[in-house]
């Protein structure tokens, strides 16, 4: 029933009413008897002093013994009455040792000891007075002593006074009669006017209660509307301060949130939140990408996640410390590091998965290179130093030293050019090489190259021609195109047989300018048109006897890779090899173009 601030004001106030009426009885209805009694006793005093002035004259005494006498009794008795008339009450006449002497009233007499204060009148010499409950009602009586006229201190009788408080208590019910209507009134008004009250204030605060709903419900914008300037008033002043805080406060969250969801998604690392149970409570599209999972959050660390990461994650619970594991999942490698993460989130450490797939191919590409570098200068060396060996002994004739000088010389020249290919490899690889793309002439770049080539293939008996008009153009660093030409010319000659020939084509495809370097040598393997390009590769030894470092293709793909093109290799039926260079005609053509 009190459970509202309506109801408690309304009790408050009818509270306080009620004890300020409690207050006022205590205070003004026995105040009030005692002063209207007291001032019935005075006026029986009064009236019992003016009587025993006027019966001295028949009071008289024995003067041996001191007994009271009186004169005419008769007239005693019709004087009391005619006095007792003057005022209401009633009037006795009573000697020590006689009794009742005389009464104004002819009812029956009272019963002394109902009296005690006309004993102690008697006794004492003194006035005597006080409230009597009778059969009738409560009474004021006083008793006077009376004493001869000769001023001696002799008691010979008592005069008491006997006065009705009827009135009296008449008069203190009709007040508390009218106070009990003044409270009651009093009440009623206070109920009606502290429900009024109580209504009016808890409305208001019923505003700011429904205002705090629905900023609680999510509605940020909601205010209390309050024009009054009292304590309430002041409050929804400073609770819509709050909420215009609150309001900021949940936009700069709900931004730096979009903006966290945003990086996360847009974060080609994958990012996985795990709680100290093991739970994944937040996890980015990077990381269900990365280990082709349909979804991570509401999983745990060993369902969801490689055996190598979870065993990771458990480490880095029992050790602080960063740590770092790489595995390999599906095709793809991949880098794990576990990271602590302290705040008021729900999860104690995060994963990053950092796809490592092409490091670990350039690491396994270096180490390759390294292996097949050391393979390939191995066998020259060995050549070199065996024939510096015989030579040395001297036992060879002149004729068998020229023929190890010509090995020798083959050999150096073979260590001359894997050495350059290598720093070219290293050089594209670190991408120093500097690129100067312009418009390049096809043509006139094809015919300059076939020139480096012509006395060498007379000398094979291999024939070089070029097919090209004016006006094929591509977009490129002609010292690069001219370098890649060279390399699969090279390549052209040497594994042409004697009679065949070397053809070079330019021409024109949509965006590309295309560059066709084909031979009628034995072709390439269905096998090994997947490695041509790879470094070191070389074809089978009836492509012919010739033998090189295995670098120039490779180097040509890279050197075409950089300028926004591509390379191709392919062995058509009956024989013979092709490679396609195809670049990008315009500026604009290399922009479109997708890195390889």
């Amino acid at each position: 029933m009190f459970g509202s601030v309506k109801n408690w004001l309304t009790l408050l106030i009818v509270v306080v009413v009620a004890f300020a009426m409690l207050v006022a009885w205590v205070y003004v209805i026995p105040p009030l008897q005692g002063r209207l009694t007291e001032q019935k006793l005075d006026d029986a005093r009064g009236n019992a002093q003016i009587i025993g002035n006027v019966l001295a004259p028949w009071m008289g005494y024995d003067a041996d013994t001191l007994q009271p006498l009186i004169r005419k009794p008769e007239e005693l008795q019709d004087t009391l009455g005619m006095l007792s008339t003057r005022f209401a009450g009633r009037a006795l006449v009573y000697t020590r040792n006689q009794g009742l002497m005389a009464d104004s009233s002819s009812q029956a007499s009272p019963d002394v000891a109902d009296y005690p204060m006309l004993a102690e009148a008697i006794a004492t010499g003194r006035v005597a007075q006080g409230t009597v409950t009778t059969e009738t009602g409560r009474v004021a009586a006083t008793a006077v002593p009376l004493f001869p006229q000769d001023g001696r201190r002799v008691v010979l009788a008592a005069v008491l006074v006997i006065s009705s408080l009827k009135d009296v208590d008449n008069a203190v019910n009709a007040v508390q009669r009218q106070l009990l209507f003044a409270t009651l009134l009093a009440l009623a008004t206070s109920l009606l006017l502290g429900y009024m009250a109580s209504y009016f204030i808890a409305r208001r605060i019923r505003r700011i209660e429904r205002s705090a709903e629905a900023i609680a419900a999510g509605h940020l914008s909601a205010k209390v509307p309050e024009t009054m300037a009292d304590e309430i008033g002041q409050l929804a002043d400073t609770f819509n301060v709050m909420a215009d805080r609150l309001r900021s406060a949940f936009a700069q969250v709900e931004y730096e949130r979009d903006r966290i969801e945003v990086l996360l998604n847009d974060l080609s690392e994958g990012v996985i939140g795990v709680s100290a149970e093991g739970g994944i409570t937040i996890a980015n599209p990077a990381a269900a990408i990365l280990l082709d999972v349909p979804t991570l959050v509401g999983e745990t660390v060993d369902a969801a996640l490689p055996p190598d990461v979870a065993q990771l994650w458990r480490a880095s619970q029992e050790d602080a410390d960063f740590d770092i594991v790489v595995f390999t999942h599906g095709e793809v490698t991949l880098e794990a590091t576990t990271y602590p993460v302290a705040g008021d989130v729900d999860f104690t450490s995060i994963v990053v998965l950092r796809d490592v797939t092409a490091q670990a191919r350039l690491e396994r590409a270096r180490r390759d290179l390294i292996a097949n570098a050391s393979h390939e200068f191995k066998t020259p060396l060995f050549s070199l130093a065996g024939s510096l060996e015989l030579i040395d002994e001297g036992d060879l004739t002149p004729e068998e030293q020229r023929e190890f000088l010509q090995i020798m010389r083959q050999q150096v020249d073979r260590l001359r050019t894997m050495a350059v290919s290598m720093l070219d490899l290293s050089r594209v690889e670190a991408g120093s090489f500097a690129l100067n793309p312009e418009d390049v002439d096809l043509a006139a770049v094809g015919r300059s190259v076939l020139a480096e080539f012509q006395a060498r293939a007379q000398a094979k008996r291999v024939g070089l021609s070029f097919d090209g008009g004016f006006g094929e153009t591509a977009w490129c660093d002609e010292q690069r195109l001219v370098q890649v030409l060279r390399a699969l010319i090279d390549n052209a000659v040497k594994y042409s047989p004697p009679g065949s020939s070397v053809r070079l084509a330019a021409s024109l495809e949509e965006q590309e300018a295309v560059v066709v370097v084909a031979d009628d040598g034995p072709g390439i393997p269905d096998g090994e048109l997947s490695h041509v390009f790879d470094r070191f590769h070389r074809g089978r030894e009836e492509r012919g006897t010739t033998t090189g470092a295995g670098l120039g293709l490779s180097i040509a793909r890279e050197l075409t890779e950089m300028m926004g093109g591509r390379i191709t290799a392919e062995s058509p039926p009956g024989g013979g090899a092709r490679f396609a260079v195809r670049l990008p005609r315009t500026a604009n053509d290399r922009r479109r173009r997708p890195s390889a």
